[in-house]
């Protein structure tokens, strides 16, 4: 596949790792924000379900993956105009919408800053309850992103 042949490029494997890594630590940041601060780190990593922090790994993993996919196209031109505006759509909802959720049931989404109380918290409890659907769905996303750059197809 070509995704994995474009990883097996040191710069592009660099660019996944590191932007991988960054979403690992920045998604529980951007969470313990909205939910009272630092200090409560701690509690994210305590309460969190078990298949939320998997979702949280893989996603940041698959984000890293497609970021440097897109890159790459970018630069090797190799991909059609259509495709790399849409597969950067679909990225971009993707990563919005899995940093928007709140992968621990004790936190709050980081767009309840952003609304008005009331409807920030409704949405957030929203956001709560299908927390592992919304994770899934980001993931699905940014697979689409990587099949609509040609990243499945065989080398």
């Amino acid at each position: 596949m070509r995704i994995f042949d474009v990883l097996k490029r040191k710069s592009y494997f660099a660019v996944a790792a590191v932007s991988a890594i960054l979403m690992l630590i920045v998604f529980p940041l951007i969470q313990v924000q909205a939910s009272g601060g630092l200090q409560n780190i701690d509690l994210w990593f305590k309460v969190i379900p078990i298949q939320n922090l998997t979702l949280v790994i893989i996603f940041s993993i698959i984000f890293g993956a497609f970021l440097a996919f897109q890159i790459y196209n970018l630069k090797s031109k190799v991909c059609s105009i259509e495709n790399k505006a849409a597969s950067a759509a679909g990225g971009g909802l993707a990563s919005l919408l899995g940093i928007l959720v709140p992968a621990c049931p004790a936190c709050i989404s980081i767009i309840t800053l952003l609304l008005p109380a009331s409807l920030g918290i409704s949405i957030a409890s929203i956001f709560i309850k299908y927390s592992t659907i919304l994770l899934s769905t980001s993931i699905l996303l940014l697979l689409l992103g990587i099949y609509l750059l040609g990243g499945f197809k065989k080398s």
